[in-house]
Formats: C-alpha cells, sequence, structure tokens
C-alpha cells in the first residue's frame, strides 16, 4: 500500500461528522467553509457522498475521478477495478485503505451506480449518506444493510497509481490519453469525443465527428477547458478533462444526482437560486431550444442553481433531476452568506 493511500484514507477519516449533507455548490468544501484546507479538522463543512471521496483523493494525489457517482463510475478506465462481484460483500483481501467502493441504487446512472463509499482498512468504511456525515462504519453490516439486488455493493476502485496498470492501448473513451500529433490519432473514442463536444455546444464545422484527432478537435478541447476554469488549457484529452466531460455530459442529459437524500431539516447552505422572471417558460433537457421541454416553469418559482452552459442557459435542480431554462426568463439570484 503506497503512502499516498493512507493519506486519502485519513484525511477522509479526519472529517468523520465535521459536514453537514448537501447536493449543492457548497459540496465543494469538504475540508471546511470557507477555507476549505485539506487537513482541517475544525471547521465546519459540506459533502456528499461523491464529493467526500472525490475531495480526499485530489486533495492527496491530485487526481479528478468525477464529481458524481455517475461520472466516477463511466471514468473507472482511469482507475483499477480491483474488485467486482455479483454478491453483496467486497473481498477485502483485494482491497486497500483510501479504495472507492461502489454500490447499486440509482437506475438512472451507468451501472445503476447510487453511492460511494471509502474502504478505511480493517473493516471500516467511511461516507457521507445524509445528515451530518461523514461516518465512520462496520463494512460488513453496512453491505448487510443494502443486501439487496437493487442497492447492493459491487465494485471498488483504487485510483492512485493506475497509470500503468490501466494501461494506454485504444479503448472506450478515457482508456488513453487524446491529443494532436501525426500521423493523427483515430478511433471510436475520438469520434465518441467529437461528438460529446458537439453536444456541448463546441462545434467542429470542418471536419465534424471524423474520428480523427486534428487540429480542429483539439481546439475544441482546448475551448471546454478554458470554460471550466480548473483545467489546463492544453488541448489535450487527459484523465481530468475527461472527468469533467463526463460531468458536462451528466449535467446536459438531466441525469439524477446520487441516490441518498439529505435529511429534511438539513441546511441549504445559502446556495443560489434561479429566480423565473419571464411569465410561464419551457424548461428543457438541454441548453438549448433543441430539447425536448420537461415542464413549465412559471414566474416567481425559485429552483437550485447547478451551472451555466457557456451561451448562458441556466441549469437548475428540478424534481429528481436536473433541466435547463434559458436566461431570457431566468436569472441567478445573489446570495447572502
Amino acid at each position: 500500500m503506497s503512502n499516498v493511500q493512507e493519506k486519502i484514507a485519513a484525511l477522509m477519516r479526519s472529517r468523520e461528522k465535521l459536514n453537514s449533507y448537501t447536493q449543492g455548490s457548497k459540496r465543494a468544501y469538504f475540508f471546511g467553509y470557507p477555507d476549505n484546507a485539506p487537513g482541517n479538522a475544525r471547521q465546519k463543512g459540506y459533502s456528499d457522498c461523491s464529493s467526500a471521496v472525490r475531495a480526499a483523493i485530489r486533495a492527496a494525489a491530485g487526481i479528478d475521478i468525477g464529481s458524481n457517482t455517475n461520472a466516477q463510475i463511466k471514468n473507472r478506465a482511469n482507475g483499477v477495478v480491483v474488485d467486482q462481484t455479483d454478491g453483496y460483500y467486497p473481498d477485502e483481501d483485494k482491497l486497500q485503505p483510501g479504495d472507492c467502493l461502489y454500490f447499486k441504487g440509482n437506475s438512472g446512472h451507468a451501472l445503476s451506480v447510487g453511492h460511494v463509499e471509502m474502504y478505511l482498512g480493517s473493516g471500516k468504511c467511511c461516507g457521507h449518506g445524509s445528515g451530518t456525515g461523514p461516518t465512520v462504519k462496520d463494512l460488513r453490516d453496512y453491505c448487510a444493510s443494502r443486501a439487496s439486488s437493487s442497492r447492493r455493493y459491487f465494485m471498488a476502485v483504487r485510483w492512485v497509481g493506475a497509470g500503468e496498470e490501466a494501461g494506454g492501448e485504444q479503448g472506450a473513451l478515457g482508456d488513453r490519453l487524446l491529443k494532436l500529433r501525426s500521423p493523427l490519432m483515430t478511433g471510436a473514442d475520438v469520434k465518441d469525443l467529437q461528438e460529446a463536444l458537439i453536444a456541448l455546444g463546441y462545434g467542429l464545422p470542418e471536419h465534424g465527428a471524423d474520428g480523427e484527432y486534428g487540429a480542429e478537435t483539439a481546439a475544441a478541447v482546448a475551448a471546454f477547458q478554458r470554460d471550466r476554469g480548473e483545467l489546463e488549457v492544453d488541448g489535450e484529452y487527459g484523465a481530468l478533462t475527461h472527468a469533467a466531460l463526463m460531468e458536462a455530459l451528466s449535467a446536459l442529459e438531466g441525469e439524477p444526482g446520487d441516490e441518498d437524500a439529505p435529511d429534511e431539516d438539513a441546511p441549504d447552505g445559502g446556495e443560489p437560486k434561479v429566480l423565473i422572471a419571464g411569465g410561464s417558460v419551457y424548461v428543457r433537457k438541454g441548453p438549448s431550444t433543441g430539447y425536448g421541454a420537461v415542464t413549465v416553469a412559471h414566474a416567481g418559482e425559485r429552483y437550485p442553481h447547478i451551472a451555466t452552459a457557456r451561451n448562458g442557459w441556466l441549469c437548475i435542480a428540478i424534481g429528481d433531476g436536473t433541466a435547463w431554462v434559458s436566461s431570457k426568463y431566468a436569472e441567478v439570484e445573489a446570495v447572502d452568506e
């Protein structure tokens, strides 16, 4: 076991029962609000299951595994699946502290994943499912509490030291580094990337989704990286850009969040709201009028703000998922901390 794995588990455990549950923007403050300094064990913070494991791994290893369980499980090619089962319990002999344990629970996500815990070693796991957390649990007992086909444990992913083991041959999108070179990189994974970029509004007017990683594709990747703000703008499609793209696609598709929901009395942390200000307006599946309508929102209604697309459309939480509304008819309200 590496020192990094030990540090990941220690960072996760250091936040035990310090955070309020949220699936809003303040889940970024895993290590405490407002300082958010890794190792901080004094300030109260915010998290849910996926943001907790993401923050601990990012702080210890500099790896962004994805913003929610859906993005993380889609990104598993950039880690190593160290255990997988059709049963209800992991094989602890295959696990190391810092490994992520994925559970079923959301049919709208890839592989129906809905929850994640972190393995701490010695028969313990730690995660944030609701209320005040994260909490440390007996692994065997926790898996027993979810021992049904729809909620069971099914997979463990190790995110540290995955590069050599995961390999670099062509496969699914995210399996290898894509970049501009001579001769051009080609393949189905390149085409999948191009189709995703087009869906997100990063046009490829000259060549389209032709399966070749040319200058136009590299420029579109760079534009996506620039708009995300936290990525190096190099036009290369690596692990961090892949995780960010999966996150963006999840929002675009209007997929629901992680399975576990906050307690009814959990504070919302003063998160930003979108005010419908232009009468009755269609709320759509994606950020343009080309997407189908989900429902109708009415003037004066407020919805949690998730993200803003590069064309100004606003992503909102609505029902059990997300949807989009034009900024012509809605506005993000200022937050009073």
